[in-house]
This record gives structure tokens, sequence and C-alpha cells, in this order.
């Protein structure tokens, strides 16, 4: 590359990492001596420079500054202040290669030859051709080197989507995804027939990461990662930004290639933003927006956003054409923690029944199993031997024995859910009663439970909501008949009894428009619902009057059965678990009772 300069100006090339201006000598030799410098940047996002103020500083002591630069992120925020203009060089062209291989090498190479070096990353070409070596016999081994699969070095290790499981939509899509790359890559679809965007959400631990890097690994793509955090690591929002439109640069110079924006929901929605921040955080979604949808319309670049907030992120983010495609990670089922164990435990344990770590993992995430199963090797280890089945059971918090009088109140509470349920219809399914605690499962007042069969698509009328209220507080009615009192395993947090009769209670109030009132009050949503309780005392008085009410309607069904409620407990204690047959044969022996099955 050559610069034009005036007749007999000095000129000092001086390299830096990304301007840092670090190399005194260099720049004192060039003070004093001449006018005019060149500079040298390279791209390094989160360490591009020391200090804006050594910019400045060379911009004063120089009548002419040269800058050569990798792109123009790695330029001073200062430079579009004092630049006179700004060149893109294109790639280079098979002529350059020619040109560069007679002046360094004094030989000649042919037009095949010359677009091979051309295509090939500088790096590559500086490795293959050295002085006092064939230069075909060096162009021969680039052009092998590009025939070969190219694998992002984020993607050599670690598994495929074939090795994660639990995956559901997310690996159907991830499969398709590899499938539409290669058709593209060997031209049998065009580029707008692939899916370029996804929002990937779950709960913190549940994957994602771990499935973008697999999926880059099965496309053989190259990977990007990038993040909020990450970005702003950089500086101010001008370095903030600089650093944003790196990633995916890299990701159209690398094409094809996946940009993995992790913790999108950072940005926020701009609907939301106030304050001195304002602007700021306004600035970082409309660059984000930017370079999305230039990424869009880049060929070969996919985008994958992932949160834990889904319902934070700005609106115009999951608007069709940017992540309009939303997956969701749930946690792992019974079949995908099992899965993943053994994953983890790789060849150990291979025909060892695991079903008893998977009973009492529920709720556990991949990374929890990652743990348990590192926990284990450390135990096995400090013993000197190969791990075990115990080493698996020891790495988990030992069950806690459940005191009779507690085990007793939760099978009256479960039998008082059981003959409501029944009484009004409802479909049982079976009823548990558990005589251990574990610290990894559910709280404990949740030491039992009924499961009544519900259809999923049916249209919810007043009286479904109601009876469905009635039931709820069934096992607190029963506590009060059978104990003289009920104690407080009916509430005390979400998922609670009392917390899904308040939340259908609010609903039919506050949202469908099927209480006392047809004013619309909020968004069915738990909670716009629970905003609406807190601020609102006439509909706090609505629910509290349909709350008690239900459980006067629940207490007085149990009081007609009392027997049957008394039977159903003790068969509940003494077996644990009670299938709908079961619970059938106890009522159906007691003449009071009539079952409506539907």
């Amino acid at each position: 590359m050559g610069f034009v300069v005036p007749k007999g100006a000095h000129i000092t090339f001086y390299e830096t990492a990304a301007i840092g201006f670090s190399n005194q000598h260099s720049r004192n030799d060039a003070v004093g001596n001449g006018k005019t410098v060149v500079l040298t940047a390279y791209d390094q996002t989160g360490s591009r420079r020391h200090s804006e103020s050594d910019f400045v500083d060379t911009v004063s002591e120089f009548d002419r500054i040269v800058i050569v630069a990798e792109s123009e992120n790695a330029l001073p925020d200062a430079f579009d202040l004092v630049a006179d203009g700004l060149i893109s060089i294109g790639n280079a062209v098979p002529r350059d290669a020619i040109a560069a291989v007679r002046v360094c090498f004094r030989c000649e190479i042919n037009e095949q030859q010359a677009k091979i070096v051309a295509d090939a990353p500088l790096d590559k070409v500086a490795l293959a051709l050295r002085p006092g070596r064939n230069v075909s016999q060096a162009i021969a081994a680039i052009e092998r080197l590009q025939a070969k699969p190219q694998v992002a070095k984020q993607s050599k290790e670690g598994p495929v989507l074939d090795d994660l499981y639990g995956l559901g939509e997310a690996g159907d899509w991830g499969r398709e995804l590899a499938a539409d790359f290669l058709d593209w890559k060997e031209g049998r679809i065009p580029w707008n027939d692939v899916d370029c965007g996804i929002l990937a959400s779950g709960p913190p631990g549940t994957g994602k990461t771990t499935y973008a890097k697999a999926l880059a690994k099965t496309c053989n793509v190259h990977l990007v990662l990038g993040s909020i955090a990450r970005w702003q690591a950089s500086g101010h929002l001008g370095h903030m930004l600089k650093a944003m439109r790196s990633a995916f640069d890299e990701a159209r110079k690398n094409a094809p290639a996946i940009v993995f924006l992790d913790e999108i929901d950072a940005v926020g929605n701009r609907e939301n933003f106030s304050g001195e921040n304002s602007n700021y955080s306004t600035q970082v979604v409309a660059a984000l927006l930017e370079c999305i949808d230039g990424a869009e319309g880049k060929e070969g670049v996919v985008v994958v956003g992932a949160c834990n907030y889904p319902e934070k992120l700005d609106p115009a983010l999951i608007r069709p054409g940017r992540l309009d495609r939303h997956i969701r990670f749930p946690y792992p089922d019974a079949e995908a923690r099992q899965g993943i164990l053994k994953y983890h435990l790789r060849a150990d344990l291979e025909h060892t029944d695991l079903s008893t770590i998977v009973s009492r993992t529920v709720g556990r995430t991949g990374a929890d199993l990652e743990q348990l199963v590192r926990d284990a090797r450390r135990r096995a280890r400090r013993c000197r031997r190969p791990i075990e089945l115990t080493d698996l059971q020891k790495s988990l918090p030992p069950l806690v024995r459940i005191p009779d009088p507690l085990i007793h109140r939760s099978a009256v509470h479960e039998a008082g859910h059981v003959l409501v349920g029944i009484s009004l219809g409802l479909s049982l399914v079976r009823v548990t009663l558990m005589d251990v605690y574990d610290p990894l499962g559910p709280e404990l007042q949740d030491v039992g439970g009924a499961l009544f069969r519900h259809e999923s698509l049916t249209e919810r009328t007043r009286q479904e909501f109601i009876d469905s209220i009635c039931v709820g507080l069934g096992g607190l009615a029963a506590e009060e008949i059978m104990l003289g009192a009920r104690g407080a395993g009916g509430g005390g947090g979400p998922g609670s009894d009392l917390h899904a009769a308040t939340i259908d209670a609010l609903r039919l109030e506050g949202s469908y428009g099927l209480g006392l009132g047809l004013a619309y009050l909020s968004s069915d949503s738990e909670k716009d619902l629970m905003f609406v309780l807190r601020t609102n005392p006439a509909v706090q008085e609505r629910v509290n009057q349909l709350l008690d009410e239900q459980f006067s309607r629940a207490s007085e069904l149990l009081r007609h059965r009392r027997h049957e409620l008394e039977l159903l407990s003790l068969e509940l204690q003494k077996k644990r678990v009670l299938t709908a047959d079961e619970v059938r044969e106890i009522v159906e022996s007691q003449p009071r009772l009539a079952l409506i099955d539907r």
C-alpha cells in the first residue's frame, strides 16, 4: 500500500495495538525530524487503545497523519473531526497477489494461483509463502487447506445438537438450520429461504449458551459470542457501539456464521427508559437494531438472541425480519435429565439405573446436573476409585424425614381437595403423599398433591372458575373441619393453593368480565393482576368476598362427608399413593356421596 506525502518529509511507521501509542521511542524520533507519521491500527475489541488523549496529542505534533486500520472500529472517536478523507480498500484481487509475489519472491504465478492467494486469509498466506520455499508448493498447500471444511475455533470441542437432551423445538429448528446452511452453500436455495434470527428464552442454566455452541458446531459455521455486558466493558458509549458493530463485522467477514447475543434482555425496552441514562440506552437499542438488520441483509449470517426475561425486550427486536421466532427452553424433564447425566458421565455408570437420581432432580437445570456429576467425580477421586452411584447420591442433600403430625395434616389436606373435586365433577388422576422431604424438591408445604385431568382446549366459564377456586380451598377447609384449625401449608409462595385461587378470582373480577363488574382493569398476566389487587381497594374487597364464599362452600361439602374424609386421609397415610379407582372404591362404599365423573 502506498501513500503520497510531500517531498522530503520524514515518515515514521508507528505500529501499535489499536492506536495504543505505547511506542514512545518511535514517537519521539518522529517529533522534530519530520511532520508526517503513519500509524497502523488493529481492531482488538476489549482493549483497543490506551487513551483517546494520545491521539489528540499526536494531532498537535504532526502536520500530516496517515492511519492504516483494519476496520473503522479501530479508529479513535476523534478521528472524524480531523480526517480529510477515509478510503475503504476492498479485498485483494488476483493482480494484487501477482504483484506481491513478483516483488517479494522475484517470480511469476499464473491467474489461477493468484486467485487462490487472493482468496485465502492473510495469516494463512504469510505462513505458506516464506522465503526459500517453492512458491508453487506453498500455493498448493493453501489450496488444500481451503478445500477442508472450516470449523470455528469456538466449535472444535463440545457437543453437537444430537448430544444434547430436552431441546424439543430448539433441537428441531437447529437441525433444520444445519440442513438449510448446507443447501444454501451448495446453491440449492437462496439465502432469503433461511431463518435469519431467533430468540431463545428460559431460566438461567437451561443451556442456551451450550445450545448456541452446539448449533454452530452442527452447522459447521463460525460462532461469534457477544453480550451487552461484554460490549459495555469496552468503555463509554462510543466504545461500546464500536464493540457491538465489530462483533457483527466479524460474523460477516467469516460468513457463514452465527452471532450469539447473550442476555439480550439487558438492552431493555425504549418505552420504559427514563432519567439521565435514557439517551444512552436508546442509542444502544437503535444500534443493535441496525446491526441485526445489517446481518439480515448480509448472506450467511444468523442471529440468535438469548435471554431470561423475554417480556423485557423492546418490541422492535422481535418484529418480523429480526428475532421473529421465539423458542423457549424449559427445565429438563425426566428423560432429558437422564440423558444429561449420561452425557456428563460419559462411559462411567453406563449400565447403572439412574432413576433414583433423576427423580430427585426435578426442576434442576443442565448446569445443575453437570455440577452434580463433577462433585461425584471429585468424591470418587478422593477415594482413589472409579465413580459409583453412591457418589451421585451423596452429592445430593440428604432426605429429611417428615414428622408424623405434618404427614397427618397433609393427608387430611389432600383428601379435602379430592373430595371437593370429585363432588364437583372433576376427573381425578391420582393423589400422592410423601414421607420424606427432599431439599432439592418443592417447598416443604408441598408434601402431597391431588392431580385432576383438565381439557386444554375448552372455553372456561364463570362456573368453572368458581369450581376451581372451591377445589383449591378444599384442603384448608378439610384441615379446619378435621383438625380444628388450618395451617400455613395452603399459602406462602407462588403455586400455593391461596396463590392459585387468588389469581383465578382476580381474572374473574379484573380481566374476564365474569365477576361483579364488566370493566377490564388488567391483562390476565399474574404481574398485572397483582398490581390491581394491591392498588384497587374495590377489587380487593370483591376478591376476598369470592374467596370467602368458596371456602364456605368447600367447608359445607366436606362437613356432610366427614366420615369419607377421615377414611380417605387414613388410607392415603397408609399407601402414600391412591389412584382414581382406589379413591372411587373408598368413597363409593359410603352411600352419602354421589360421584360425578366427566
